[in-house]
This record gives C-alpha cells, structure tokens and sequence, in this order.
C-alpha cells in the first residue's frame, strides 16, 4: 500500500484513505452501501430480498454465485455432450469400419468358395473329356489290335480271310515270314491313317492328364482311378502302334490291356456320369 500527500495539508496519508486524518479533507467519496431494485430501480433495505414495490427477487452474491454456478452447469452439460457426440462418431466409425470389413471379407469367402466350385466344374469337365478320349482310342486300337493279330495268326498258319489276304499272300501263296505280312499291314495307307489316329489320341490324352495332376481333394480317388485307366490305355496303344514278341505274347498282352482298359473305364463312369 502506498502513502501520498494530502493535497490540503500535505501530510502524508494512505492511498486508499477517503479524507485526510490531520485535516479532515474528503479525498474521495465513500462508496455507497445502499442497494437498488435491478428492475424498478427502487432503494431497498438491507433485510430484503425481494423489491417491496415490484416483487423482483433482491440479487445478492450467493444469487450470482449461483448463477455463476448455473453457468459453469451449462458450460459442463455442454461439453459432456460434445464428448458424447465425439466419442459416438468414433464408434459410430468403428462400427461402420467394422460392417464393411465383414462385409469384404464375406466377399472374399464367396468369391474363393465361387472359384473352388469354377475349378471344381472345370475339373470334373476335363475328367470326363479324358475318360471318353481315352475309351475312343482304345476302340480304334482294339479293331486295329484285332487285324494285326488275325494279319500275324494267318500268314504263321496259312489262313485265308478276305480281310487279311492282301497282307498275308504274295504272288506264290502265303509269306514265308510273318514280319513280311505286318510290313505289308503298317505299309497300307489306310492302317498308317489308323495308326495316326491313334497317336494323335494319345497326344491328345496326355495333354488333359497334365491338367488333371493337381486335383481337388473332392477328386483324389477319381484321379487314382483315371491313372489305373490311363496306364491300361497307354499299354493297349502302344502293342498297337509297336507291335513286338511272339505272337502268343502279343496275344496275351493285348488280351490283358484290353480287359483291363474295359475294367477301368467302368470304374470310371462312378465319378463321370
């Protein structure tokens, strides 16, 4: 607090003071105790609370206190629901981002469960190309099997037959060697257009059993049926394509591969028909 000097007796006196206490000079007025009505703005005594002549409730610091109160309430209120705005945006997005992940990973779940069935289709599509591939060239082999057999039989035991004649018979008879007689069978150029035939099925058969190599789990047994089967053909083509050995073995071995490719194709109709 700081001291200044009177302005009437130039002693020195406190700031604050209202008159001078050597003098009795008023330095500035006292301020006034008195209350009004903030409406009507009538004078009202201490003891009243509310205005005698308007009813207007009197203000006092714990009014404006609560007020102030009432205020800070609102300021409160105000920004708890800001926070709850807030907090609900970020589940309100969390949810969202929730839905659309499952709705992506649904997605994903039907698009690789509609490859599996595409795969699945194409597969079992190709399995069933094979398996009547490989019957169609095992018939032509059969029938060509059939003629070189009966060529072989004929010339070793001196047999006509209309069918084999031209291939057995030479200007003197029968041929003395049987190999001459098969010469003249794989010399024909309707038997060569046989036999290509023939090689391009297995081409043809080997090219769809690369595709089947890697078959889906509903389909292992199937494609241990289609080797068995694909084996059988593959031996009954080639004792056609390469006749070799005796005739009693040629027999034989044609005979099996030819039972044994009917026998595989059967099994074969569980998984393709």
């Amino acid at each position: 607090m700081a001291l200044i000097k009177c302005p009437e007796c130039g002693k020195e006196i406190s700031e604050k003071a209202f008159e001078c206490p050597q003098c009795g000079k008023q330095l500035k007025e006292k301020e006034s105790s008195k209350k009004y009505c903030s409406e009507c703005k009538n004078e009202l005594n201490d003891e009243d609370i509310v205005c005698p002549k308007c009813g207007c409730p009197v203000e006092t610091k714990e009014t404006g206190n609560e007020d102030d109160s009432k205020h800070n309430s609102k300021k409160i209120i105000i920004v708890i629901i800001f926070a709850i705005v807030i907090i609900g945006s970020i589940f309100g997005v969390k949810k969202y981002q929730d839905i659309m992940a499952e709705k992506a990973e649904k997605a994903a779940e039907e698009a690789a469960e509609k490859e599996r069935l595409q795969i699945s289709e194409d597969y079992a599509a190709n399995l069933e190309l094979v398996s009547f591939t490989m019957i169609t060239g095992a018939a032509e082999a059969e029938e060509a099997g059939g003629l070189i057999h009966d060529v072989w039989y004929n010339t070793i035991y001196e047999e006509s037959d209309t069918d084999t004649d031209k291939y057995t018979k030479g200007t003197y008879g029968f041929n003395d060697d049987f190999n001459t007689s098969l010469q003249n069978l794989f010399s024909d150029v309707n038997f060569q257009s046989t036999i290509s035939s023939i090689e391009t099925n297995q081409e043809t058969v080997k090219g769809l059993m690369k595709k089947l190599i890697n078959p889906p789990e509903e389909y292992n047994q199937a494609y241990n049926a289609l080797k068995d089967y694909y084996d059988s053909y593959i031996e009954l083509t080639n004792l056609v394509i390469n006749p070799t050995g005796s005739l009693q073995t040629f027999t034989n071995n044609f005979n099996n591969a030819d039972s044994a490719v009917a026998k595989y194709y059967e099994a074969m109709k569980i998984y393709i028909e």
